[in-house]
């Protein structure tokens, strides 16, 4: 296996909701269920989502080239139901950045559009007045993905420490969406 920079690797079993249910679980067990796409523990008694934003790096790449980007991941789930409009939540965000690209994936067509606040821990919380998207924000339009490497108009200077916002303008159909950032570390 080729060096890959990492000092101490997690391993997560892998597994559709059927495989997770068919297991003698025993309490504190992880899993990454891939019919969610959510980490599970299971608690003693029921299987709990540990969380719905993921941080992860990219610091360990194909040769071993070392590089400073990330992706910021925060997901918007409606249990089922569609998505309805309104502040989702805050992410604070531990390293300075810039903003390169916004994916949008969503489980199903629809369409949605979500602007993404930013304010200092100091001023929070964010309002729509501190929008980073000007009259761009992440959307998708009748359909299931979208992808923004442009991001006309964008603040894509993240200091570190600040606070992201993410807010639902408008939607129709979709009952889970992510967006990821995927922004280089300064």
């Amino acid at each position: 296996m080729p060096e890959m920079g990492f000092q101490k690797v997690v391993r997560v079993r892998v597994m559709t909701t059927t495989l997770r249910d068919a297991l003698e679980a025993v309490e504190g067990m992880v899993i990454f269920n891939s019919t969610t796409d959510q980490l599970e523990e299971y608690d003693g008694t029921t299987w709990q989502a540990v969380g719905q934003v993921i941080l992860t790096t990219h610091e360990a790449v194909v040769d071993a080239h070392h590089t400073n980007l990330a992706d910021i991941t925060f997901i918007i789930d409606g249990g089922g139901s569609a998505i309805t409009t309104g502040e989702k939540g805050h992410l604070e965000i531990p390293f300075a950045c810039t903003i390169q690209r916004v994916t949008m994936e969503a489980d199903q067509s629809g369409s949605i559009v979500v602007d993404i606040w930013k304010d200092t821990y100091a001023n929070f919380p964010p309002t729509n007045a501190d929008s980073i998207t000007a009259s761009a924000p992440p959307t998708i339009t009748s359909a299931q993905k979208s992808q923004d490497a442009t991001l006309t108009g964008w603040t894509t200077a993240i200091a570190a420490g600040d606070i992201l916002a993410f807010n639902v303008d408008s939607i129709t159909t979709i009952t889970r969406v992510t967006i990821s950032l995927k922004v280089a570390k300064s």
